[in-house]
């Protein structure tokens, strides 16, 4: 049998599994053994098996930039990358070096900056960085998470390529890629001695839960995070599952007296520790980036009044600085007085005029980078730039020489990875993790590794297409699932009262721009209805049937002045197509659906899979549909039916799964206010007025219709429509689920389970106008509502009635969104 690795041609110098002859490394004997027995047909099938763990566990990375990029499935290869356990504990001890190494010259850079003032580091290399925090000097600075990229260099040592101090990511992808290998490839593990990565995180998690730092049971520990549309958000969420901690976004958050409090739904909670994953210079916008909305203003005067704790701490960026590169050794004797363990790739500082001289006399066979990541290019490979490029570069480095390094490009080893249908091999950048607690510096056994999109990539980014894989660590422990981790006593605290604002808010306008989008779509899909049918009739009824129910879309939507608009009357079908499908019109279909994805987008983390799969197939469906914007009437008709279809899986997905400590009584406290609302808008539209006979058949028909009440109409009233029974039905019918003042008894039932005024004797200043909406309901005369005075042409009791309710329902909402929202009282 034809071994799987014949057609294997190593890019590289040097090749992870083959040596130059292409003779099997001893430490890979075993893998390949496995492999081959697996065969390649069988590791296809494990890779869609992967894919799908993956997909099913919502593991994803955002693409920036790229129209199919958000929330792009997390890639990962089957075949592991494997270091032997030697060679991975002179890494290890690289890595703590340098870790402790970063952690002195932090201390030393914001406080007596011994290093710039004996001549170890030129002070340009420092304040010229954008990492440097001016407001943080004399400020404690520990340094507890340090991740660094690593590669095998040529001559089979692994180099230091990058070093990453303010916010490493990374690390739940590690966990998620090691317990996906382990459920779908187990028989990749025989024989092989894996260690596992279960110690590290236990290691990690006691840091937070403050085993031998003095902290109690009762700290509040968050994760903060800049939202959904960052490139790692899946992480977020996962890791703080993972390590117990609340996820919170800067919203969630106010500094106030020297201290940081959560907006949870129960009122403003202390903040112990924030595990930092926004980048420093947005954490604040009162001191730092004042065009920030991802920070917490003040967050910089509670640091220093020392009312919390940031890991790691702001101004920690400075140290991701490749102008330091080249006085590494330096500092290395310095603060340690040893020499470096761990190389690193040869670095020229411009700020030096040998070694400017150097880098511009070499621009083109160097790699010339900002010392920083600021801007939108930091990154220039010298032999891929045409000469007015080069030129122009020569001319920045020559203007701010100091913002500027030269390296030596290294061919980083390939390692073997499946591509397509053959094993091939792909250049490898490992990211490895350090965590430090009292002084204990823990390495991690494994990695996140990334791999190349193409053989000759220069560059090993998931932004550009690369994948991932899980890094073996060869030792004594047996590689197992790390899952005891969710068992600790200090899991994210999921009680209702403990929900961030944010979140409990998102959940609140989930429910309002769901029901929205439902019932839009359905009054747009009547009325289209209506419009095709009537078109074959020439009868006054009709016309005057259309125009109120056109009137009636143009009152639920608020797509003012519309069909209202007497002077310029628009074509029905023009203006029912922009009430569709014109996504910057307030209040068209599309806006709605815009706005329901932001709020399901925040809302993704707790949401079932099933229900995002849905959404997303609906919107993208949805999104065509509009690109389309067909003249056809039926076919509108016919996508309308589909878009409710799924909207409706989407809504009975979140009401079956969606439990109350997750917030599902703010979902469904907005999705019954906004019923409320649109039943009442619908019925001042089509009630109140005066029709003729035939007409108010055919309107209270269609209102019926709207409401999905045809069929519990007929049960209950075995007649024709009138509009008495109509009014009682959908307005006064408290054994009606969908009437409105079942709509309310609802809210008054879920209203008191809210955490502030759970056990209160009085009323709230929400739950005030939702009781005066019940009672005034209870208290209405039907009789009263139904009459039409002399030479009246509208019910002006009904009329009276249902504007001062709608007003209710709004000052009710209002109150609910200043109480556990914004927080006013506090």
């Amino acid at each position: 049998m034809d071994s799987i690795f014949e057609r294997y041609s190593q890019s590289s110098s040097y090749d992870e599994m083959f040596d130059a002859e292409k003779n099997i490394r001893p430490h890979w004997e075993k893998l390949k053994s496995n492999l081959e027995r697996i065969g390649l047909e069988q590791l296809l099938v494990k890779q869609k098996e992967i894919d799908w763990r993956l997909e099913d566990n919502g593991v994803t990375y955002n693409v920036y930039n790229d129209p199919g990029g958000f929330n792009r499935p997390w890639k990962l290869d089957p075949i592991p990358l494997i270091i032997e356990e030697e060679q991975w504990n002179l890494v290890e001890e690289g890595l703590k070096q340098r870790c402790r190494l970063f952690n002195l010259l932090l201390q030393d850079i914001y406080g007596e900056q011994k290093a710039i003032q004996e001549g170890i580091i030129p002070m340009e290399v420092i304040y010229a960085h954008g990492g440097f925090m001016r407001e943080m000097h004399g400020m404690k600075m520990p340094l507890t998470i340090y991740a660094a990229d690593m590669a095998r260099g040529p001559d089979g040592k692994i180099w230091v390529v990058n070093d990453r101090t303010q916010a490493p990511s990374g690390l739940g992808y590690s966990i998620e890629n090691r317990l996906t290998m382990n459920g779908a490839m187990p028989d990749m593990f025989e024989g092989i001695s894996v260690k596992r990565l279960y110690d590290f995180f236990e290691t990690f998690k006691s840091i937070f839960q403050g085993e031998g730092s003095g902290r109690h049971s009762e700290t509040l520990n968050v994760l903060l995070s800049p939202g959904p549309h960052n490139e790692t958000y899946f992480e977020h969420a996962y890791l703080s599952s993972f390590l117990g901690l609340t996820l919170v976004q800067g919203q969630d958050l106010l500094a106030k007296n020297g201290a940081v409090w959560l907006k949870s739904l129960k009122g403003l909670r202390r903040v112990d520790t924030i595990l930092r994953r926004v980048d420093e210079s947005y954490c604040d916008p009162l001191e730092l980036r004042q065009d920030s909305q991802l920070g917490v203003a003040g967050l910089v005067q509670s640091i220093r009044a020392g009312g919390v704790e940031m890991l790691n701490p702001l101004g920690s960026g400075v140290l991701e600085n490749l102008g330091l590169n080249p006085f590494m050794s330096h500092l290395a004797r310095y603060f340690l007085d040893e020499e470096l363990i761990l190389p690193q790739i040869a670095t020229w500082w411009c700020g030096q005029s040998k070694e400017k001289e150097f880098v511009l006399d070499n621009l083109e066979r160097l790699i010339i980078k900002t010392i920083d990541r600021l801007g939108e290019k930091h990154t220039y490979i010298g032999k891929q730039l045409s000469k007015k490029e080069l030129k122009s570069l020569r001319q920045e480095i020559l203007d701010q020489p100091h913002r500027y390094v030269g390296q030596e490009e290294v061919e980083f080893a390939s390692c073997p990875t499946l591509v397509k249908e053959s094993i091939e091999p792909r250049k490898a950048v490992i990211r490895a993790y350090t965590i430090v607690q009292d002084d204990r510096y823990t390495v991690m056994p494994g990695a996140l590794v990334r791999v190349g999109a193409g053989n000759d990539s220069l560059v090993v980014s998931n932004q550009f297409g690369g994948s991932s894989k899980d890094l073996w660590v060869l030792g004594e422990s047996q590689s197992i699932p790390p899952t005891p981790l969710f068992h600790s006593k200090t899991a994210a605290e999921n009680s209702l009262e403990n929900i961030p604002s944010l979140r409990a808010e998102n959940l609140f306008w989930l429910g309002r721009y769901l029901m929205r989008s439902i019932i839009t779509a359905r009054m747009i899909r009547t009325t289209l209805k209506y419009m095709t049918n009537a078109s074959r009739y020439d009868q006054v009824s009709n016309h005057q049937t259309l125009e109120m129910l056109t009137k009636a879309l143009t009152h639920v939507t608020m797509t003012y002045p519309g069909f209202l608009d007497e002077e310029n009357t628009p074509s029905a079908f023009d203006e029912i197509a922009s009430v569709s499908f014109n996504a910057t019109r307030v209040g068209s279909l599309a806006q709605i659906i815009t706005m329901l994805s932001n709020a399901n987008t925040y809302a993704k983390s707790i949401l079932p899979l099933e229900a995002s799969r849905i959404y997303e197939r609906m919107n993208r469906e949805w999104n065509q549909f509009c690109s389309e914007a067909t003249a056809n009437p039926r076919l509108m008709i016919h996508n309308l039916d589909q878009l409710l279809m799924q909207l409706m899986a989407y809504k009975e997905l979140i009401q079956e799964s969606l439990f109350v400590d997750q917030g599902s009584l703010l979902y469904e406290i907005g999705a019954r206010i906004e019923r409320s609302q649109l039943l009442i808008s619908k019925a001042r539209a089509l009630l109140t007025p005066a029709h003729d006979e035939l007409s108010e058949y055919e309107i209270l028909e269609t209102l019926l219709s709207t409401c999905e009440s045809l069929n519990a109409y007929r049960a209950r009233y075995r007649s024709s429509y009138e509009m008495r029974n109509i009014i009682e039905f959908l307005l006064l019918d408290i054994n009606f689920p969908k009437s409105l003042i079942s709509e309310v008894d609802g809210l008054m039932k879920i209203l008191p389970q809210l955490p502030k005024f759970k056990n209160a004797t009085y009323l709230s200043r929400y739950e005030e106008p939702i009781f005066e909406v019940f009672s005034m309901l209870r208290l209405s005369k039907i009789d009263t509502l139904c009459s039409l005075g002399a030479n009246e042409y509208i019910r002006s009791e009904l009329d009276s009635l249902l504007s001062e309710l709608s007003a209710k329902l709004l000052l009710a909402s209002s109150e609910l969104s200043k109480t556990y929202f914004a927080h006013y009282d506090e």
